[in-house]
């Protein structure tokens, strides 16, 4: 290695690798890595149990700092060294053109090549920008100057970002442990399958916990890879911008693109799937839930479609061609065959039943009073509306996004049950109670039992709740 290589070498390694400065009052951590004694403090100060190194991320087991006095004297020669290389780097051996054996004392900014008197002559670099060396190494000097500050940043950023990021995983573990017990007072009052369906819904969270330890401590790994990167960036950029105009031009245009190519890691944010008790009905423990939370539901028929035909006992409501004359009522739906129940929710669990029959299209579910009754877009597309329909031959969840469902046989029935307070409507086929789907969503506003029933003469009617045999 060359003296002045050496020097800046020399240089670097009294630098403390979290001030970037010169270390002051060094101290020695149980990795053997050196740091300023404020900085590594100061990086420490919030942490209990474990201490990382934050160059090599050993974890530390306590407190420990020695003083080392040696390297401390040795900063200080470097301190004193860096001043007398400028006086020294007159004496440096000027090199030659390798293609002219001429000084080289020239740059070429298009293509970052140091050039001797003969090589700026025509054709090579004819028409351009050619400028004394000393004028160029001064621009690219100032111009590796103006990276060290973003690097430190960066490099103080990201420290800053695992640091908050290691502590996730406890906030994930506690976030888990939350969900667990509300699982645990879900299932407490079921029987024997309920604890079988307990022990599934923990093991799904649990490989859920699992996924998401495994993408953070990934993201946390990516970051930490990506400071070491930094770092050594920020070194090079330190020794190259302290080297002579020749060897700080050459090569140029390799360091530069890497300091303004720098692509950091994607920020990972995780968010807990949340798990609930969503079981099918035909166990006598979830049966007598069902019973306890029926609703006698009638149809509204003040909101009904012009072209809907609501029965005497409000039970049942069935497509007409030919529009009945109503007085104007604000409150009926003006576009889509839809009607709604006369029943507001707005606490409680509550559980009803449709019959669909052979009905080739329509749509049930559960809806806010401020649902438009003059929207042109079907209700069922809007933010104020959960329900399932059959439309084309195809069964859909629609919510937040429309889910299209898979439905192993054609449900003559549909049992609807809403638990206001855990923000959730289920779906179920009355032909043998299974479980079709659930949307989990938050509730502030009364909601309506809702009905489309399509174009066709088929009634669709809420039926009696029975009981399961």
């Amino acid at each position: 290695m060359e003296v002045t290589a050496a020097l800046a070498g020399l240089q670097a390694e009294a630098n403390c690798p979290i001030c970037l400065d010169y270390l002051r009052d060094p101290v020695t951590i149980e990795c053997g890595h050196n740091f300023c004694r404020s900085c590594i403090q100061q990086s420490w100060e919030d942490r209990q149990d474990s201490f990382p190194c934050p160059v090599c991320r050993h974890p530390c087991q306590e407190w420990q700092l020695r003083s080392n006095t040696q390297l401390g004297n040795i900063a200080e020669i470097a301190k004193l060294l860096h001043i007398t290389r400028r006086k020294r780097k007159r004496e440096e051996q000027t090199r030659l053109c390798e293609k002219h054996n001429q000084i080289l004392t020239h740059f070429c900014e298009e293509d970052l090549e140091v050039l001797c008197p003969l090589c700026t002559q025509p054709p090579d670099h004819k028409d351009h920008h050619v400028r004394s060396i000393e004028e160029a190494a001064s621009h690219h000097r100032k111009r590796l100057m103006s990276y060290i500050e973003p690097l430190k940043k960066q490099v103080a950023y990201f420290q800053k970002l695992v640091t908050t990021k290691e502590r996730e995983p406890l906030e994930l573990r506690e976030k888990v442990e939350r969900q667990r017990k509300k699982i645990f007072s879900e299932f407490e009052h079921l029987n024997e399958f309920l604890d079988r369906e307990h022990e599934a819904a923990v093991s799904r969270l649990a490989h859920e916990e699992k996924h998401i330890r495994q993408k953070l401590n990934a993201n946390i790994t990516a970051f930490s890879e990506y400071i070491s990167t930094l770092n050594d960036l920020l070194k090079e950029v330190a020794e190259k911008s302290v080297l002579s105009e020749v060897k700080l031009l050459t090569d140029i245009k390799s360091i530069q693109d890497r300091c303004e190519s720098l692509n950091p890691p994607v920020l990972y944010s995780f968010q807990l799937r949340k798990e609930g008790c969503s079981l099918p009905p035909q166990y006598s423990a979830l049966q007598k839930v069902i019973q306890k939370f029926k609703e006698d539901v009638t149809l509204d028929p003040e909101t009904a479609h012009p072209n809907l035909f609501v029965s005497e006992d409000k039970k049942s409501v069935t497509f007409v061609k030919k529009a009945q004359r109503f007085l104007p009522n604000p409150k009926k739906f003006k576009f889509y065959p839809v009607v709604l129940g006369s029943e507001s929710f707005s606490s409680g669990r509550h559980y009803w039943e449709v019959e669909v029959g052979e009905k080739p299209e329509w749509s049930v579910g559960v809806c806010k009073d401020s649902l438009s009754r003059k929207a042109k877009r079907p209700p069922t597309t809007q933010t104020r509306c959960w329900a399932i329909q059959l439309r084309d031959g195809d069964y859909v969840a629609q919510g937040t996004s429309p889910v299209t469902l898979v439905v192993k046989e054609k449900p003559r029935g549909i049992g609807i049950y809403l638990d206001y307070e855990l923000g959730e409507i289920s779906f179920y086929s009355l032909n043998d109670r299974s479980h079709i789907h659930s949307f989990i969503d938050r509730f502030s506003e009364i909601l309506k039992p809702y009905f489309c029933i399509g174009h066709d003469s088929q009634p669709l009617t809420i039926c009696a709740i029975r009981d399961f045999e």
